[in-house]
């Protein structure tokens, strides 16, 4: 990490910084999924999931979570003859149990069907062992599909997206950081609500479930590809669709004329996402993060009326993609206001004229991320 990164995290963090970047090198203890409330109860669910045997629990703050405990299983695993290497992404999954697919494999050598290999990322860590579907050969020429079931990951977690209640749509995969964004915005029935940066579509999907299918959602993304996303997003969980916007919503003042409630969650330099396979983030791509972020800003306080809510959110735990820019909002024409609640396993933080939400890895052990709640004046 460059200085000027470490000299801006320190800003926030002081003297925990260094326990916060290892932190964030491994995974929360509870893995969350969020119940789809629109097609079963969170009791329901979850007494489907233990009659499977697994270990789910009921969040204590948040009726629509469901959580699994994750345990480590393995401090550091040998490397085997054979390997696979994948990408960050890829590694960062795996570690926790998901199996090894096409699109994130970068090489593969020295194996074949039905061996056991090592699976690497990119710096060379094992992050899991696996055994192989495929040979070395084809997993290089593969761009879909299987390559290999992981045995033995660094920590162990239930493989979520391969159970039934998936395919079915009863749950979304997603962390309670997430899942405050509807928390803290509150969709009504009847509102028009805005997200702006809406791939993959979690906290879409969450807007709809939270009013009862009853709120106007229109979700924008810049491309097909991540608009394919939103959609298929709604495909799955089988609830009222938003109207899907592929625009690019720095723009987006040119076809909107109103809003009650707008999410700004941007692209942003995702420090707070664990765990982390390595921090490879510079101050650099801090600066370029917080000016791309600001035009979302800009575009929102251009439509939106006197009265109207925006939550500002991102994943990361940088000063100026998050105080800085939220402030750039309140000298745009909004005030910062509190939530009717504060979500659960947040922490309060004021800086001026701002009040904000931040969730702390190290004092909740929950993924980082920052919440800021404006009103447009």
């Amino acid at each position: 990490m460059d200085e000027k990164l470490y000299i801006d995290l320190s800003r926030v963090y002081g003297s925990l910084l260094d326990s916060l970047i290892e932190a964030v090198m491994r995974p929360p203890a509870r893995l969350y999924i969020r119940v789809n409330t629109l097609r079963i109860q969170p009791g329901e669910l979850l007494d489907r999931l233990r009659r499977r045997g697994l270990d789910a629990r009921q969040d204590p703050y948040l009726r629509e979570a469901l959580y699994f405990p994750l345990k480590r299983i393995a401090e550091n695993l040998p490397l085997l003859p054979g390997r696979i290497v994948v990408d960050r992404y890829a590694a960062e999954s795996i570690m926790m149990g998901a199996n090894v697919y096409a699109p994130g494999v970068i090489d593969a050598e020295g194996f074949g069907r039905g061996d056991t290999v090592s699976v690497i990322d990119p710096w060379g860590r094992v992050v899991a062992h696996a055994e192989a579907v495929v040979g070395a050969h084809e997993a290089r020429r593969l761009t879909r599909g299987l390559v290999a079931y992981t045995s033995r990951p660094l920590y162990k977690a239930p493989a979520i997206r391969d159970l039934p209640e998936y395919g079915e749509g009863l749950f979304y995969p997603q962390g309670v950081p997430s899942m405050a964004a509807a928390h803290i915005l509150r969709p009504m029935p009847g509102e028009k609500v805005i997200d702006m940066n809406a791939a993959p579509g979690g906290k879409t999907s969450h807007f709809i479930e939270y009013s009862g299918g009853l709120a106007h959602v229109f979700a924008f993304e810049r491309s097909w590809a991540k608009a394919a996303r939103v959609m298929e997003t709604i495909r799955r969980l089988r609830i009222p669709g938003p109207v899907v916007m592929v625009y690019d919503s720095r723009y987006s003042d040119r076809v909107l004329v109103a809003a009650d409630k707008v999410l700004i969650d941007p692209p942003c330099t995702g420090l707070g996402v664990r765990p982390k396979a390595r921090l490879t983030v510079s101050w650099r791509d801090a600066e370029v993060a917080q000016r791309y972020q600001r035009q979302f800003l800009e575009a929102a306080a251009r439509y939106m009326p006197r009265g109207s809510l925006l939550l500002y959110s991102t994943c990361t735990l940088t000063f100026i993609e998050n105080e800085v820019n939220a402030l750039h909002a309140v000298g745009l024409g909004f005030e910062s206001i509190e939530a009717d609640e504060a979500p659960p396993y947040s922490d309060k933080v004021y800086y001026g004229d701002l009040v904000a939400y931040r969730f702390n890895v190290l004092g909740h052990d929950t993924p980082g991320h920052f919440y800021a709640l404006l009103r447009r004046r």
